[in-house]
């Protein structure tokens, strides 16, 4: 079976358009909040957050005893969805859009001689210049290639930030051995104690 899609994925979404927004935050650990308030929750997490243990639904309390010098900025959606709009322009003067799975996640039908491994992973590094270029140097993304969106998704989560993977149909199943449960997406933690 061919490759018959590219997977984007943008990196740290909310928090890397905040850093190109702010650039004084660029390289520094950031999370956006959906309010200024200990009690509520990180929406997202720059890496050099992640790196201190903040993730996506860490307490804001927590946050600051993982990572004292994180700063915290308020959710603008409005923002998120401007840069959405110029990501997806950016992708456009490379490949057409097949289908936009969230703000941060769209996937590329591959069809004819686009399926050729050099040629669509050439295309795939066009994609991450046309973004850093065309929207900023913040905006990182994290693209997998394969026989599937599922598995092309897969991909896109092995290799972060910034990564390039690709996955033949004769690497299946065994690529995909050294996954834990979670990594695949729809296994949440009830799935994974019912697979249990």
């Amino acid at each position: 079976m061919p490759l018959r899609t590219i997977f984007v994925d943008l990196n740290s979404y909310f928090a890397s358009v905040e850093q190109a927004e702010h650039p004084a935050l660029m390289g520094r650990p950031v999370a956006v909040v959906p309010m200024m308030a200990e009690t509520t929750c990180c929406l997202a997490a720059s890496y050099p957050a992640k790196a201190c243990g903040v993730r996506t639904g860490t307490l804001v309390r927590d946050a600051r005893k993982l990572c004292p010098k994180i700063t915290f900025i308020e959710a603008d959606h409005h923002k998120y969805v401007t840069y959405h709009h110029r990501i997806i322009e950016a992708i456009e003067r490379c490949f057409p859009v097949w289908k936009v799975f969230s703000i941060d996640e769209m996937a590329i039908k591959l069809f004819g001689r686009e399926r050729e491994t050099a040629f669509a992973r050439a295309k795939a590094l066009e994609i991450k210049k046309r973004i850093l270029d065309d929207v900023h140097p913040a905006l990182t993304c994290s693209i997998g290639i394969a026989p599937n969106r599922y598995v092309a998704k897969i991909a896109s989560d092995m290799q972060k930030p910034d990564g390039l993977v690709i996955i033949q149909s004769d690497e299946l199943p065994q690529r995909l051995f050294d996954l834990q449960l979670r990594d695949f997406p729809g296994v949440g933690p009830r799935m994974e104690a019912r697979l249990m």
